[in-house]
């Protein structure tokens, strides 16, 4: 079984859906890179008090971090991770998330460069 996530935060729902599953494609998210991006950019700074709760609202209850993955692989005990809808990197290489999913999941995990 093929278990694929879109833009979701963290639910019980979705562990239960990926029980078992052979393949799990979740998106992955994180915060502090976006975060970084965005004051680097200075789109963080233009922001009003409300639109940047906002923003934090949406990482955090609208995507899977990487930590949020792991444990929900584990807990579901998928056999194997893939990331994807990544958040955008300068330099494409995501293997410090796939390393941080692997944290709690034993299984295979795999993102670009990993």
């Amino acid at each position: 079984m093929v278990v694929f996530t879109g833009d979701t935060g963290p639910n019980d729902a979705l562990t239960n859906l990926a029980k078992d599953a052979d393949l799990l494609v979740a998106e992955g998210n994180s915060i502090e890179e976006r975060m970084q991006g965005m004051i680097r950019s200075g789109q963080w700074q233009a922001m009003t008090p409300a639109e940047q709760a906002g923003i934090r609202r949406q990482m955090t209850q609208g995507h899977l971090s990487p930590d949020d993955v792991g444990k929900m692989a584990a807990q579901a005990r998928v056999k194997t991770v893939v990331l994807t809808h990544l958040t955008a990197k300068p330099d494409n290489d995501y293997t410090a998330w796939a390393n941080e999913v692997k944290k709690h999941f034993s299984g295979r995990c795999s993102s670009p460069r990993t």
